[in-house]
């Protein structure tokens, strides 16, 4: 059976097979390369843009969201955001500003700065 499928079964049938593919090429890349010449910041944030592309604030929140097990209601309970504005912000038609970013990283559990 394929790596990508075997882990996409152990996390979660609805995670996304392609992502977890893209972290696996990145991960045999990284390993691949010559030891005594480590990667730069900049190199591994290059590999990871090819790869995955643009992470959006979207995606950051889903993840987050994934991460904590949490439905988009729970997360508006725990947060005192509306479901709604969760549910636009997820699907890219609504921004986060600074002040929602904070209120979902306490709940999310994460740094506020990567939500926005």
């Amino acid at each position: 059976m394929n790596v990508a499928v075997k882990i996409r079964k152990e996390l979660d049938e609805k995670t996304d097979l392609k992502l977890i593919k893209k972290i696996i090429a990145l991960y045999e890349k990284l390993k691949n390369e010559d030891d005594d010449e480590l990667m730069s910041l900049e190199d591994i944030k290059a590999h990871m843009h090819d790869l995955l592309g643009d992470v959006t604030p979207a995606d950051s929140i889903k993840a987050f969201r994934d991460r904590e097990k949490i439905t988009q209601k729970e997360l508006s309970l725990k947060s005192g955001i509306k479901q709604q504005h969760i549910s636009e912000i997820e699907r890219g038609e609504r921004n986060v500003g600074v002040a929602t970013a904070k209120k979902l990283a306490v709940a999310l559990k994460c740094d506020y700065r990567s939500l926005l």
